[in-house]
């Protein structure tokens, strides 16, 4: 049976070899995609996708994430500007239909700055990249594409890899030098889910500098294991001995935790049951909390494997019924 998480991995259309001036090349040809979800969401005034939208965008991603553990490929580098969205009705349109719709190749000329020709080994014009602005507020189809493999690794074959993944969405065992595995994506997917699904990052600090996200994880998740937390050289410039925040610290202005239940509330979706746009009544909330609490453990053997995430009670009731439900309308 096929996979339904392959859908979420960027085809091969096609190759083609040629002999340059730094010798034989294979081209790979890929599928083509829009913008990304980092600049979809940049796009809208309040960066949100429509909330069904949304729940579909998070069954997408999971789905996708699933497929590649299942084939033993860790990602390594899961962060909003390497998921893509796919452009819709793109495969029907001609040449002249795209040109008509998004305008011609626009082309600047290219010349040496000693003025000598570029020939032979430069082209003679480059050609701007066309660029789709796909608001997320008017998305209320949208199909992700995972990209960019460039730092992923076989699992089982990669004894010490090395995250490339952006600091503020890596798992704590990477800032403590131990072993990475599958679970590495699992908590950077967490991460990832809850800015998708909301308007904002889950960690948020002025720099990013690793000791503030240490201090953002422990304030929105509580103390890491015992291991860690002796072995955090800075640990005594952000808390006490009691693991109480140090008053004064002039880089943290929130003396009191936000853990992930207040951090649930604080995604822009409503801040009542009343005006929550989350089923709250239905369990919604806090089947998303169960699942990102599960996803963000800090010892990775406790996180659950993508497939355990595709069983988990608010992919079973929302997520997925939302990418069932745009899959029918698309078809």
């Amino acid at each position: 049976m096929k996979h339904p998480g392959r859908r979420f991995i960027p085809r091969l259309v096609d190759q083609f070899f040629f002999d340059g001036p730094n010798e034989h090349h294979r081209c790979l040809v890929g599928e083509p995609a829009g913008c990304s979800i980092a600049h979809s969401q940049e796009n809208n005034t309040n960066y949100m996708f429509p909330l069904d939208a949304a729940r579909s965008l998070a069954a997408q991603l999971i789905m996708g994430l699933s497929y590649l553990h299942a084939n033993d490929i860790c990602h390594g580098d899961l962060h909003l500007h390497n998921f893509l969205l796919r452009l819709p009705n793109f495969d029907s349109l001609n040449s002249t239909q795209i040109y008509e719709r998004f305008g011609k190749p626009f082309e600047i000329p290219i010349r040496r700055m000693d003025g000598k020709p570029t020939t032979p080994h430069a082209p003679l014009r480059v050609t701007h990249p066309l660029v789709w602005n796909m608001p997320s507020n008017e998305l209320h189809s949208p199909e992700v594409i995972i990209t960019d493999y460039g730092t992923s690794f076989i699992a089982s074959q990669t004894a010490s890899p090395t995250l490339h993944t952006p600091a503020l969405y890596a798992p704590p065992e990477d800032f403590f030098k131990e072993p990475i595995t599958l679970a590495a994506d699992i908590w950077t997917l967490g991460v990832v889910l809850y800015e998708v699904l909301g308007e904002r990052p889950l960690f948020e600090t002025f720099a990013w500098d690793p000791d503030d996200i240490l201090g953002e994880m422990v304030n929105v998740l509580g103390q890491p294991p015992e291991r860690w937390w002796k072995a955090w050289a800075n640990r005594h410039e952000f808390f006490n001995p009691d693991g109480s925040w140090i008053s004064d610290f002039r880089r943290i202005n929130t003396p009191e935790f936000r853990r992930l239940r207040q951090r649930m509330w604080d995604m822009d979706r409503g801040e009542t049951i009343e005006s929550c746009e989350w089923d709250v009544k239905g369990g919604e909330l806090n089947a998303l909390e169960d699942m990102l609490r599960a996803m963000m453990s800090f010892e990775p053997g406790e996180r659950p494997s993508a497939e355990q995430l595709l069983a988990s009670e608010y992919m079973a009731k929302w997520a997925l019924p939302a990418w069932e439900r745009q899959w029918k309308r698309e078809s």
